[in-house]
């Protein structure tokens, strides 16, 4: 592996390298707008991705008018769940011709090489063990070289200002994990209770192995988590007996469908505002038997983990929704909201049940600041709307932060979730204390009487 910082110049030199030298890996180049790999095989470039939205094979697609936006929907959600690559399926739907994908490609690595050339800070990191295969059939018309020169052509031709956003990175490469160590070590062990060398060397190899196990999964998509495995035994049975599904109690499917919905940025696809919009969204697609029956993301049982993953859940959104009901907002949304903020937690209290933090500082720590950062991290990569992402990272007030924040204090082991408003303060910019009140005995009232386990039915 070989890593560093680039100027234009050197960027340059490094393709050409790559080019002449006939090598073969992946080149990852990273800006403060997001990654973008290029697949190299024998010098030659195969393949192009990148974890910037609009600079996405689907969006590009569907943008450029070469298939309608439900349709690459629909055949990049099938790729998703079955964990297989997007262009293998398009080629395999008869969707796309190769000669139009492969042209489609080259020109988006242009404009992704463009922007590339126009950043203000720019890290590269080649990996030559990445396993790289030639797409069968699929033919990029493109050189390092002549990738360089169009790509500058572009960009001097483009009088349009960048509208990419910043990057909100998961913290899972080499260097955010030892930054993160270091964080946890300066606000979890306190200075009169110090450890010593041996200590601090096995909490670093823990917490290495807790970030490596995250990375496992959350690698290698844009944003899709592992559902527990009753997720599908009970999506199958609803399917089996009423032919549909709610998904009420169901956080993690919830996560990815919405994953799913917001996979391409199009003005002809708005992304579902609300949980029984998710519940149609998956219907209008057929997915019911790609996530029932998704076993590349099914994880291990945990059985009490998971039963007090769905009860909160299940408890935050009927909390949320009724006090999102007193104070003028959308209850759908507060409920979809619920559902979503409860998983970056369970991820990390699954991996945690798995490799245990013996430190307690350090553990409680652990449990407040990573499920934070790992929810804005892949909020950012799902491209999920601005508001949703906003509760994930949980720094700036909103309404519906607001609604969360009422119910809080009514979910099982409330402590261990995380808070979804800056402080208590804060709740006061958008209700007064009245008002909030009020919200607060609809959200108690709303849970009272609610069973112990949870039914996956509303």
């Amino acid at each position: 592996m070989i890593r560093g910082n680039l100027d234009r110049l050197h960027l340059g030199d490094l393709l050409h390298w790559l080019e002449l030298g006939g090598q073969t890996g992946r080149l990852t180049l990273s800006d403060e707008v997001g990654e973008r790999r290029l697949d190299f095989l024998h010098g030659r470039i195969v393949y192009v991705s990148s974890t910037v939205p609009e600079e996405r094979l689907a969006t590009w697609l569907a943008r450029d008018g070469l298939l309608p936006a439900a349709s690459v929907r629909r055949l990049l959600s099938t790729a998703m769940l079955r964990h297989e690559l997007f262009t293998d399926v398009l080629l395999a739907e008869r969707a796309i011709t190769e000669t139009a994908l492969g042209a489609s490609l080259t020109v988006l690595a242009e404009l992704m090489m463009g922007r590339i050339l126009g950043s203000n800070e720019l890290r590269f990191e080649l990996d030559p063990g990445h396993s790289i295969r030639d797409p069968s059939g699929l033919y990029l018309s493109l050189t390092p070289s002549r990738l360089l020169l169009d790509s500058a052509r572009r960009m001097d031709e483009s009088k349009q200002v960048r509208t990419t956003s910043r990057l909100t990175a998961l913290p899972l490469d080499e260097d955010a994990v030892e930054s993160f160590f270091w964080q946890l070590v300066q606000q979890g062990i306190p200075a009169d209770d110090p450890v010593d060398g041996d200590q601090i060397n096995a909490l670093h190899d823990i917490i290495r192995n807790v970030m490596a196990s995250l990375a496992q999964w959350l690698a290698s998509s844009t944003g899709l988590v592992p559902q527990p495995a009753d997720h599908g035994e009970i999506m199958a049975a609803s399917l089996d007996t009423t032919g549909q599904v709610r998904l009420f109690g169901l956080p993690q499917a919830t996560w990815n469908l919405m994953v799913l919905a917001c996979s391409i940025r199009s003005a002809d696809l708005q992304p579902p505002e609300g949980l029984l919009e998710v519940d149609e969204f998956a219907a209008s697609l057929e997915l019911w038997p790609d996530l029932t029956d998704a076993k590349k993301w099914q994880r291990g049982r945990a059985g009490t983990l998971d039963r007090l993953t769905r009860r909160v859940a299940i408890v935050w959104s009927r909390g949320a929704a009724a006090a999102a009901e007193a104070l003028g907002v959308d209850p759908g949304a507060a409920q979809l909201a619920a559902h979503l903020i409860t998983v970056p937690t369970d991820l990390v209290l699954w991996v945690l049940a798995a490799l245990p933090v013996p430190h307690h500082g350090i553990r409680r720590t652990l449990l407040r600041v990573l499920p934070r950062r790992i929810g804005a991290g892949l909020g950012h990569l799902a491209d999920f709307p601005p508001s949703l992402r906003l509760v994930l990272e949980g720094e700036i007030p909103t309404e519906l932060g607001v609604c969360l924040h009422v119910s809080r204090s009514l979910i099982p082991s409330a402590a261990v979730w995380p808070t979804t408003m800056p402080s208590d303060e804060s709740v006061f910019e958008f209700a007064t204390p009245q008002q909030l009140q009020r919200a607060a005995t609809a959200a108690r009232q709303a849970v009272e009487g609610l069973p112990t386990v949870p039914t996956g039915t509303e």
